[in-house]
């Protein structure tokens, strides 16, 4: 064997070792935990807290501390500790060992939620989780619901049943819950891709939409695969939705151009704004309000009369195209989520009164949709 050889068979024997025969250890601390609230997040609560936290051999004994954000620590490995009051706390898990001189930590936010907070509640998502804050003279504070999605868009609210309608679009279903997100259940499955829903009342409908159309079904139908197809050829594919329960006519924006209607019979279909690009469409009165996409990070807010004629500038600049515009009556306003900026933006209904509502590192606004005050 020439001393080519043998380096290459003695770099070979390494590398093999090192992938099956010896795992390498983790370098250092990795402090982590999971924790479970009782009382379903109410004041006064109860948190269970998990330390899951890996320790490498080298480290060798640890001491643990916490901090639960409330002026009181722990130092066991798994405390259970009592929030006797409602409100934001920022725990902090800090990992020590001596003989690594490591001291690692690391924090989560834990929402403690009061039973008394009035207003109207504000549905929102990230894409993969569902939110749920209050609008009201406090700062707004997101809950987490206990809804399990895949990847949504859009959603809208039932405010007479006050069921919570959620589109799935990467799980290809429509799912169904309660305002707090409990009893989850699947609405309609096997559908393709729906990124928003509107609900008419009046007939019992429950209408989303599809890469080249919309389809509809029956609310009070328990057939998770009834539906039936209202619009078809839609080659700009829809995107958001929008009733007119006053004039009996849907709308709908596609997200290559077209803002278009129709009557709920299916009568009359039109195009009446044909540049708009966009995602989501609200009615508010004798005006339509939509998102408009005039180019890279610089997606417009607009209002148009009913037929598409008298369309007005609300909002410039905003990062990219928008799912889900909402409407809160108390104030009126309407909101909407401006996703790269991790803001919820509002405006007065004529643009003249504009402000960041919400803003926080991580918050991705989407499906924007008010439920019932309380």
């Amino acid at each position: 064997m020439n001393k080519l050889t043998g380096l290459f068979f003695i770099i070979v024997l390494l590398i093999g070792c090192n992938k099956d025969d010896f795992p390498v250890p983790p370098a250092s601390i990795v402090p982590k935990f999971t924790y479970t609230v009782d009382n379903d997040g109410f004041a006064p609560a109860t948190v269970t807290f998990s330390n899951a936290s890996i320790i490498p051999e080298r480290a060798g004994s640890v001491t643990y501390n916490w901090n639960f954000g409330d002026n009181v620590s722990s130092s066991e490995v798994n405390p259970v500790h009592k929030y006797d009051n409602a409100g934001v706390y920022q725990v902090t898990l800090v990992v020590i060992s001596s003989q690594a001189n490591e001291i690692k930590e690391v924090s989560q936010t834990i929402l403690i939620k009061d039973a008394a907070v009035v207003g109207t509640p504000l549905y929102f998502s990230n894409g993969s989780q569902i939110f749920r804050t209050f609008l009201n003279d406090n700062a707004p504070v997101e809950e987490l619901l206990p809804i399990t999605i895949q990847g949504n868009y859009g959603m809208t609210m039932d405010t007479v049943n006050g069921i919570l309608y959620v589109a799935d679009a990467d799980a290809g279903s429509i799912i169904r819950c309660d305002a707090d997100g409990k009893n989850q259940q699947v609405f309609r499955s096997g559908l393709d891709s729906p990124s928003a829903v509107t609900i008419d009342y009046e007939n019992k409908h429950l209408y989303w939409d599809s890469p080249s159309g919309i389809q509809r079904a029956n609310l009070d139908d328990t057939n998770v695969n009834q539906k039936e197809d209202f619009i078809s050829g839609q080659s700009n594919d829809p995107e958001g939705m929008a009733i007119d329960a006053v004039h009996k006519r849907l709308y709908w924006i596609n997200y290559d151009g077209g803002l278009w209607s129709v009557n709920l019979d299916g009568s009359d279909q039109r195009e009446l704004i044909p540049d708009a690009e966009g995602g989501s469409i609200l009615v508010i009165g004798d005006r339509i309000f939509f998102d408009y996409y005039n180019g890279s990070k610089d997606i417009h807010i607009k209002s148009a009369d009913l037929d598409g004629g008298n369309v007005q500038t609300l909002s410039t600049g905003n990062s990219r195209v928008v799912y889900g515009i909402a409407y809160d009556k108390s104030t009126n306003m309407i909101y909407w989520g401006d996703r790269n900026a991790d803001s919820i933006k509002r405006s007065s209904l004529d643009g003249s009164t504009q402000e960041v509502w919400f803003k926080k590192d991580g918050l991705n606004p989407r499906g924007l949709v008010f439920g019932i005050k309380r």
